[in-house]
């Protein structure tokens, strides 16, 4: 293969991590007489996704609150629900965004979580215009023209930004990535060289079970089933499953989140197949442990991002998060990558701040100041934005569940030659 899916994980910790230091830009700097400034969040913070979405959604409030001022002006955030009947739903999205521009105070976003959420967002933040920084969506689509190796046409970069700007930013690893990495464990590291592979047809859930299929079939492996549910009407893969087992599958993919059932196979495929079950960062979750059952001993995920823990200069600020959220659940696989986006956010709305006099500055001076970000030092390493708004170093994990709970395995950048 002339691309990698990855690099070494020593290079992760070497060039990525331990380069990294807990900065605080632009926060505490004097008081707050200028006025006050708002950070919003749009995530999925009740139903099936809450468990993904909670966690993230504290890691942009303790960002914000932690950091209290920026310049002169007081800084507060704001939390949005984009959940519908217990599910992210893009249209309670757009309508988010919509009260969000309403509110002048309001300069910039964290989120959504979810892409088919984001799809449907990026067009009216774009004519706001509002600033996005999400640390969760990977659909490639969102920022690049093609998606694997096809042109990407719902949702296309060009038709989710009728201005001709850009106002979208990520942190996580795109799709492209996500699929494949999960694919080259299962054949390398779990020796499986038949699966079975399903998504919830979403933008998000099939995107990465074709990339999955792809990379697990380039590397010398079988699909022996390939379909794709309507989860808001499925609860019934056992036909599915037992179809795998009389093909020879191993293994299941799931391209799908908590939301869309992600694991509620995992706990029907007890006594059918007696092999991994893997999903991407959307099951990485409490949710999907629950909706396992007792079927958790061969459980593995992704996450698009890097682990916080890892890096040494982030203890800190881990430890002071540990002690104001102190359950289990209050920190998930997106905790620090949307602290760290808020923390990016914080930064560009101080330099804008500058760039305008130190007065109030405009959405549109806060966009164009996150697009100039530049080796800032995070939690989860170091950001850089290309001009799509991706991340220069993107960074896969691999997570697996060990005594009931996720257990992070591994991580490496990804991308290059």
């Amino acid at each position: 293969m002339s691309k990698r899916w990855f690099r070494s994980a020593g290079l992760v910790v070497a060039g990525v991590l331990l380069a990294s230091a807990c900065s605080s830009p632009g926060g505490n700097t004097g008081g707050t007489d200028k006025g006050e400034i708002i950070i919003a969040s749009d995530l999925p913070v009740s139903g099936a996704d809450a468990s993904d979405g909670i966690p993230t959604q504290n890691g942009v409030q303790f960002a914000v609150e932690s950091t209290g001022s920026i310049k002169g002006f007081k800084l507060t955030w704001k939390g949005f629900d984009d959940t519908v009947n217990g599910a992210h739903d893009p249209q309670k999205g757009v309508q988010n965004v919509q009260q969000m521009l309403s509110d002048s105070k309001i300069l910039g976003m964290v989120g959504p979580f979810n892409s088919p959420v984001a799809a449907a967002e990026i067009p009216v933040g774009n004519q706001g215009p509002l600033a996005m920084v999400s640390p969760s969506n990977t659909n490639n689509c969102l920022t690049q023209e093609s998606f694997g190796g096809k042109p990407c046409t719902d949702p296309n970069p060009k038709n989710l930004r009728p201005t001709g700007k850009n106002n979208y930013f990520r942190i996580a690893a795109p799709d492209s990535f996500q699929g494949p990495a999960m694919a080259d464990y299962a054949y390398d590291t779990l020796k499986l060289t038949k699966v079975a592979v399903w998504s919830d047809n979403e933008i998000f859930g099939k995107g990465v079970a074709d990339t999955f299929q792809q990379e697990f079939e380039k590397k010398g492996g079988k699909v022996v089933v390939r379909q794709d549910f309507d989860t808001k009407v499925t609860n019934d893969w056992k036909p599915f499953l037992t179809d795998a087992k009389s093909k020879g599958a191993g293994g299941v993919y799931a391209g799908a989140t908590s939301g869309t059932k992600a694991c509620i196979p995992n706990s029907q495929m007890a006594g059918i197949i007696d092999g991994p079950y893997m999903t991407p960062d959307g099951g990485v979750n409490s949710q999907c442990l629950k909706d396992s059952g007792s079927n958790t001993k061969n459980l593995y995920g992704t996450v698009a991002g890097a682990n916080a823990e890892l890096n040494p200069d982030a203890k800190a600020t881990i430890d002071a998060y540990k002690a104001k959220y102190t359950k289990k659940e209050d920190l998930g696989s997106y905790t620090f990558m949307a602290y760290d986006c808020a923390k990016i956010l914080i930064d560009a709305i101080g330099r804008a701040i500058d760039a305008n006099g130190g007065k109030m500055p405009s959405r549109q001076q806060v966009i164009d100041a996150l697009a100039k970000t530049k080796d800032l030092k995070l939690t989860t390493g170091t950001y850089t934005f290309d001009k799509n708004g991706d991340p220069t170093t993107p960074v896969m994990s691999i997570y697996q569940v060990q005594g009931n709970d996720w257990k992070f395995i591994k991580q490496f950048a990804v991308g290059g030659s």
